[in-house]
């Protein structure tokens, strides 16, 4: 995926989780992918040396 790409799935998923009818599964679930894309976020940040 492209940087550009991963930080918008980032961003929805973060909103994402604040939904009023999320369960503890859902966001549970939910922020273990968010801390993937997080994590892969900042690795290509330091790869491509985007500020």
């Amino acid at each position: 995926m492209k940087y550009k790409e991963l930080q918008i799935i980032k961003h929805s998923l973060q909103h994402y989780i604040k939904r009023p009818d999320a369960t503890q599964k859902d966001i549970k679930t939910e922020k273990r992918l968010l801390e993937k894309v997080t994590l892969e976020v900042d690795e290509m940040k330091e790869r491509y040396e985007i500020s």
